[in-house]
C-alpha cells in the first residue's frame, strides 16, 4: 500500500465572487470572457501562464485555423468574434495573408501580438484577470459549482462565482466535480508536438519550395540515421515578420509507440524533453539539407509542448465523427467549420477534408449533465475522437467561447440552468444583444 499524506484542514481566503469565472485564457476562454462582459456580466478570468493564448501561444501552434472553406477556391466563411479578432490582429501587424494548408487555408500569427491584443480586450471589456493562477480543485453543492480552489502567487485562495466556464482545455472543472469525461479513442489521444521557430530563413527561396519535396527529404534523411525525424509529413509556415518560419514537424511518442498524455506530469516531462531533442534534430536537418535554410537558426520552442487532446466532456449532445464527415447541420449551432479532420496518431497523420461544405457544432456539446451553473468551451467540448480533431482549432474555439459567454448572461438573466439552455435560445439572445454569431460578418 502506497504512503499517503493527510492534508491538514485550512481556512482559505475568498478573493472574488464574480458573476462568472472563466478558467483558462486560451482562444475559448478569452472569447467567453469578452462575450459575457459585453452582455453585462462581471467576469473574472484565471490563467496559469502570464498571458492569454493557450495552445496557440504557449504551445506555439501559431496559426488561426478554421476561418476558411475547403475546396478548389477557399474563402473566408467564419466571422463573428473569430473574424473580429483576426481583423484586429491584422491591424496590429500580427497576421498577414493566409497560406495554403492542403485544400484549405490558415493564417500564421505573431504570438506577442496575440498576447498584446488579448490584454487590450481584457482592459477594454472590463474583464478582471488573474495570471499565474492555477486551478487546484472545484467544489459543488446541490448540483452547483460553488467554489474554485486556486493557487495564486500568494498561496491558496478561493473564488465563489455564480457561473463557471471551463475553458481549461483539460476539462479540469468538469473533472473536479465528478462529471463524466472521455479520453481520446479509448484512452489513446492525439500525439503532442513541440513547435519551434527558425530565424534567418531565405524567404524568397523557401516560398518556392514544394512541401511534398520537403516531406521526401525528411523521409530520406530519417532513413540515413543521421537525424531523429519520426514524423514525415511536416508543416512549415511563414511568419508575419517576413524573416522567420514556424515549424510544426515533431511527433512525440514513447519508444514503445504509446502517446504521452497531457494530464500526466510524468508524460509531460518526457514530452517536453523529447520534444526539444526532436526540434533540434529537425532544425539541423533543415539547415543541412533544405534550400533557403543554410543560415537558419532555432529561435525558440513553445513555453510548453503542444497538446492536441486530453479530457473531453460527456455532454448533453456529442459531436460525432459522422457529423463532421457527413457535414451535418443543426439549429442553434454555436460554431461551424470546414476544417478537416486532422488526427495526429502515433505512426500516421490522418486528414479528411470537407469539400465545399461545412458541419455545425451544436451548442449542447458545451453543456455538462451535472453542474447547473457550468458550461465548457474549446477543446474539452463533448466530441468523438476524430470529430474533436477537427473542432479543436482556433476559429471554432473563439466561436464556442463567445457563445458560451453570452449563454451565461442568458442563464443569469432568466434564472435557468445550463441544462435548460438550447442553442436556438442562445442564438436569439446573441442577436438581441448585438453579438455576432460565426456566420455574421
Amino acid at each position: 500500500m502506497s504512503d499517503t499524506f493527510l492534508v491538514p484542514g485550512a481556512s482559505v481566503p475568498v478573493i472574488a465572487k464574480p458573476d462568472l469565472c472563466v478558467v483558462g485564457g486560451g482562444a475559448a476562454g478569452l472569447s467567453a470572457a469578452v462575450g459575457a462582459s459585453r452582455c453585462g456580466l462581471k467576469v473574472l478570468l484565471i490563467e496559469k501562464y502570464g498571458f492569454c493564448g493557450g495552445a496557440t501561444v504557449a504551445g506555439l501552434s501559431g496559426t488561426i485555423c478554421g476561418l476558411y472553406s475547403s475546396g478548389d477556391h477557399p474563402e473566408q466563411i467564419v466571422f463573428g468574434f473569430a473574424g473580429e479578432f483576426h481583423n484586429r490582429m491584422h491591424a496590429m501587424g500580427g497576421v498577414k495573408g493566409p497560406v495554403q494548408f492542403g485544400r484549405t487555408l490558415l493564417t500564421p500569427h505573431d504570438s506577442f501580438v496575440w498576447k498584446e491584443l488579448a490584454d487590450c480586450y481584457l482592459r477594454s471589456e472590463d474583464v478582471d484577470v488573474l495570471y499565474h493562477t492555477n486551478l487546484i480543485s472545484a467544489y459543488a453543492e446541490n448540483n452547483r459549482v460553488t467554489t474554485l480552489l486556486v493557487r495564486c502567487m500568494e498561496g491558496l485562495r478561493a473564488i465563489q462565482p455564480k457561473l463557471v466556464i471551463d475553458a481549461s482545455g483539460d476539462a479540469e472543472v468538469v473533472h473536479g466535480i465528478g462529471a463524466a469525461t472521455t479520453m481520446g479513442n479509448h484512452g489513446v489521444v492525439q500525439s503532442p508536438t513541440m513547435v519551434f521557430r527558425l530565424g534567418s530563413v531565405d524567404m524568397d527561396v523557401f516560398l518556392k519550395l514544394d512541401p511534398r519535396a520537403i516531406d521526401a527529404q525528411v523521409i530520406e534523411a530519417d532513413k540515413s540515421g543521421a537525424y531523429h525525424l519520426p514524423r514525415h509529413h511536416v508543416y512549415i509556415f511563414p511568419l508575419p515578420n517576413g524573416r522567420e518560419v514556424l515549424c510544426n514537424m515533431t511527433r512525440i511518442t514513447y519508444p514503445d509507440g504509446s502517446i504521452p498524455v497531457g494530464i500526466s506530469s510524468k508524460d509531460m516531462t518526457f514530452a517536453e524533453t523529447e520534444g526539444r531533442i526532436q526540434a533540434r534534430s529537425y532544425a539541423k536537418f533543415l539547415k543541412d539539407k533544405v534550400a533557403g535554410f543554410q543560415q537558419s537558426y532555432l529561435v525558440e520552442t513553445g513555453a510548453q509542448v503542444g497538446i492536441r487532446q486530453s479530457r473531453s466532456l460527456v455532454g448533453k449532445a456529442r459531436l460525432m465523427n459522422d457529423d463532421v464527415i457527413q457535414a451535418r447541420k443543426v439549429k442553434g449551432a454555436v460554431a461551424f467549420s470546414a476544417w478537416p479532420i486532422e488526427a495526429h496518431g502515433a505512426a500516421e497523420l490522418k486528414i479528411v477534408y470537407l469539400e465545399d461544405d461545412t458541419y455545425d457544432i451544436p451548442f449542447e456539446t458545451l453543456v455538462p449533465p451535472i453542474g447547473e451553473n457550468l458550461l465548457v468551451a474549446g477543446r474539452c467540448l463533448s466530441a468523438e475522437h476524430e470529430a474533436m480533431a477537427s473542432a479543436r482549432v482556433t476559429a471554432q474555439c473563439l466561436g464556442m467561447g463567445y457563445g458560451a459567454g453570452a449563454a451565461c448572461a442568458l442563464m443569469l438573466n432568466e434564472n435557468i440552468s445550463s441544462q435548460q439552455l438550447t442553442g436556438v435560445d442562445v442564438e436569439r439572445w446573441m442577436h438581441d444583444h448585438k453579438l455576432k454569431t460565426a456566420r455574421e460578418s
